[in-house]
């Protein structure tokens, strides 16, 4: 699944995004060199919260395993802030906009230090 096929994902089955990002970041790591850029090239075709969730992933994931970035993720960003947790009391809020990594702090998307993570 490239990142044009998990942002359609993620806009139709909204209450299960993470998952599917989830599905991303393991087939990603998982894949070869030249696989990476192939599942990157496309970038999205629009702004909002998942696209600046998706350009951070592939930003932070790009840097873990040295590839270059695609152009498309240095100008993709979330329009308004986005919280991947239910974040409604400010205690948590401020907790994830100060441990988000940079790449996610950078894209307006505010997310666990831990987020890539995976056991």
């Amino acid at each position: 699944m490239g990142v044009t096929e998990l942002l359609g994902v993620c806009a139709r089955d909204r209450a299960h995004f993470q998952l599917h990002v989830n599905t991303f970041v393991d087939a990603f790591r998982r894949a070869s060199s030249a696989e990476r850029a192939g599942l990157i090239a496309a970038g999205p075709f629009a702004t909002g919260e998942f696209e600046g969730l998706v350009a951070a992933v592939v930003s932070a994931l790009c840097r873990e395993l040295g590839d270059p970035a695609p152009d498309w993720v240095a100008r993709t960003a979330s329009p308004t802030p986005f919280f991947v947790l239910p974040a409604r009391g400010l205690a948590l809020r401020l907790r994830l906009m100060l441990e988000s990594p940079p790449p996610f702090r950078a894209r307006n998307v505010f997310v666990p230090e831990n987020y890539l993570a995976r056991a």
